[in-house]
């Protein structure tokens, strides 16, 4: 999870090293590793029909039109509260750019590729049904998240890819960084089972979060963009809070299909 005119500047900006393209191409084969194995799994153990089965769940869009809501408002509350938090507690958030829609359609399409297309067939069109036949729908989603922790952690050393990226490593923001990916793997997966298993919901709602659309309109706060994704996760935590004190994750899991 990050910001997406972080993870491709120096390539829109022309600085194509050797070094650089190959942390990008190291970076992209890493990305779609969790669709590839859910896909060749499924194929080995349910035949290449299972295999279509699972593909299915990209299309799966006739969902709750509320659904289509959250993906847009909750990511956008999120970094709207980290901001408020960094003019509070640590300085101003500059100017405000009105013009900044315009780069939104090239910031989505940038980071439809780069994380959610290649992730989200795995952990919650494959692992995420398979968990929660043994486990509940809170357990089988916090394994997940965990899982989705572990396996950013190579990218601690990479120049891009996560909010710890490129930055000395430390405990309060990986810390932090573990609650923001429990918090999301709570939302997502509610979101997944109320959307007959839809990973298309899943793979917008991470899109959403990783593009910080919101920020685009403070370009003073480009160089402190991780520290507001960090104080976000404030507001990942009350709403996670509020999901799991109403019990909204008590949802049949027969509605997330194999």
């Amino acid at each position: 999870m990050d910001t997406l005119d972080y993870w491709f500047k120096p390539f829109v900006r022309g600085n194509h090293s050797r070094n650089n393209w190959q942390v990008f191409n190291i970076f992209f084969i890493g990305v779609y590793g969790p669709t590839v194995s859910a896909l060749l799994t499924t194929i080995i153990f349910d035949g290449f029909a299972g295999g279509l089965t699972l593909l299915k769940k990209f299309f799966i869009w006739n969902v709750p039109f509320k659904n289509y809501l959250f993906i847009i408002l909750l990511p956008l509350i999120f970094v709207i509260i980290g901001i408020g938090l960094y003019n509070l507690l640590i300085g101003d958030i500059g100017s405000f750019d009105k013009m900044a829609f315009l780069s939104i359609p090239t910031i989505l399409w940038a980071g439809l590729y780069a994380g959610p297309l290649g992730e989200e067939l795995g952990w919650r069109g494959f692992l995420l049904p398979e968990l929660l036949q043994r486990f509940s729908n809170l357990k089988s989603t916090i394994i997940i998240g965990l899982i989705w922790f572990i396996w950013h952690i190579p990218l601690w050393w990479a120049p891009f890819g996560t909010l710890v990226s490129g930055e000395p490593i430390s405990f309060i923001p990986v810390l932090t960084y573990l609650a923001m990916l429990i918090c999301l793997s709570i939302i997502i997966t509610w979101l997944v089972i109320n959307s007959k298993g839809s990973v298309l919901i899943a793979i917008l709602f991470h899109l959403s979060i990783n593009a910080g659309i919101v920020l685009l309109f403070f370009p003073d706060l480009n160089v402190d963009f991780k520290k507001i994704h960090l104080l976000s996760s404030v507001g990942m935590l009350i709403f996670t809070g509020i999901l799991i004190v109403k019990n909204k994750l008590k949802t049949s899991a027969n509605k997330v299909h194999n």
